[in-house]
């Protein structure tokens, strides 16, 4: 395993919580405050450029826990909060500058209900899911129009629709109540991460992993489970990663999943054919696991750009072991199936919980160091 060294490195105002890489050029850095004595959580979206010079900082009135940009628009960005609000953001582009401007503030639940992670689904434009610290997961639609798909588009729709005002954190802030879909079974604990299916025949599945150690498949039309399971993992499910046309596509029934049992899993959900196993507890078709010495907390997929023959890789992010370059052994069937390449520690001394692969580089960060790092892999 080779150590890697870091290219750039720099200290954040506030605790980064999680990142993405716009168009190898930009990281967009969401952060996460806690004011112990009046356990108001706040934060800000910060934009680095490829030198990590901060370039803006946006402060939020709630913390960020999750950020991501569509995959069918990325100038339409999206925030999750601990004040259980979505903040959809327009990014803004001239040849010397970068902005963003909030195109509309989602009151999707209780400002005391933290939105743990949000994810953007790879088939369905519109469509957008979120999972909470009160175990819930749901769905709702991203208001577009009739139109083209475009942040635009979506700006053009939320300047039509009437804000409400709320007082949060003893402040007035306003915004639009959101109507969710949640599934009709929870967790027991805090719901930490969500992955929707993309491959026949879970292009219907969205998963859920949470902090009861449970990993469950529910079905995004009827709302229920298919299957769930409390006894693969020894803790928290907290990543997930399913096969998609760009990574592991010849293995549509398969997904990646990542626990604070620190251990990645590899698990087939198949039955005789190309159906999921039903029910609950009932056992997956085969498992294939390592210990990566520190909880398996993100993915981030190797860009297309960078790939090397058929061979898939991971960045993932280990929590209290920094991130590791992992690929995936095809001729494997054991432990060896998932070999660690590369190891990007230097900096990380706390939890790291944000990172992304570009075509150009990695960025990492971790919380309570205040550490955004650069690496060139």
């Amino acid at each position: 395993m080779e150590i890697q060294e870091v290219e750039a490195k720099v200290t954040t105002a506030l605790p980064p919580c999680c990142l993405r890489i716009f168009r190898d050029k930009f990281t967009l850095v969401g952060t996460y405050e806690l004011d112990k004595p009046t356990g108001n959580r706040t934060g800000s979206i910060d934009i680095y450029d490829s030198d990590l010079k901060l370039i803006h900082t946006y402060p939020t009135y709630g913390a960020i826990l999750d950020l991501k940009l569509s995959p069918f628009d990325d100038t339409l960005m999206a925030t999750a909060h601990s004040t259980g609000n979505v903040m959809l953001w327009q990014l803004k582009l001239t040849d010397s500058d970068i902005t963003i401007e909030l195109i509309s503030n989602l009151l999707a639940f209780g400002s005391d209900t933290l939105i743990t992670s949000l994810h953007f689904s790879p088939l369905e434009q519109n469509l957008m899911c979120v999972t909470t610290t009160t175990g819930e997961s749901a769905t709702f639609d991203i208001i577009s129009g009739k139109e083209t798909f475009s942040s635009n588009k979506i700006n053009e729709c939320y300047d039509k629709i009437n804000n409400k005002k709320i007082n949060v954190q003893d402040i007035e802030v306003s915004g639009v109540d959101t109507i969710v879909e949640t599934f009709n079974e929870v967790h027991d604990l805090e719901c930490w991460t969500a992955e929707f299916g993309q491959l026949a025949p879970l292009q219907n599945v969205l998963f859920t992993g949470g902090d009861d150690s449970t990993i469950m498949a529910h079905d995004l039309r009827s709302k229920e489970t298919i299957w769930s399971n409390a006894r693969i993992h020894e803790a928290g499910v907290v990543g997930i990663k399913c096969s998609s046309p760009t990574f592991r596509n010849n293995r549509p029934t398969s997904i990646i999943t990542g626990s604070y049992d620190d251990n990645i899993r590899n698990m087939d959900l198949r039955m005789l054919g190309e159906s999921l196993y039903p029910g609950k507890n009932t056992p997956a078709g085969s498992i294939i696991s390592k210990n990566l010495g520190g909880g398996v907390w993100r993915f981030s997929e190797v860009p297309v750009s960078c790939k090397e023959g058929p061979v898939d890789k991971l960045m993932v992010c280990c929590m209290y072991d920094g991130a590791k370059i992992v690929s995936l052994d095809e001729s494997q069937q054991n432990s060896e199936y998932f070999q660690v390449n590369k190891f990007l520690k230097k900096g990380h001394e706390s939890m790291c919980y944000g990172g992304d692969w570009s075509s150009s580089f990695i960025a990492t960060c971790s919380f309570y160091d205040k550490s955004l790092q650069k690496w060139n892999v």
